[in-house]
């Protein structure tokens, strides 16, 4: 059986546009991962970004 990993990540826009994508941290749950985008979400952005999105995802699944 293969196994599924939940990643966290980060991504941040530039008002010109310009996106950046960082994974944050893996999980091997839905919900753990969840609880800690809370938290991240949770902390002020710092420099000027247009957008700070945090998401969710499985590793490998279309979108991540």
């Amino acid at each position: 059986m293969t196994a599924i990993i939940w990643a966290l990540v980060l991504t941040a826009c530039t008002p010109q546009g310009e996106c950046y994508k960082q994974t944050i941290q893996w999980f091997d749950g839905e919900p753990e991962c969840l609880e800690i985008k809370a938290i991240h979400e949770s902390i002020p952005s710092d420099g000027a970004w247009k957008t700070v999105t945090y998401t969710c995802g499985i590793i490998g699944a279309v979108g991540i």
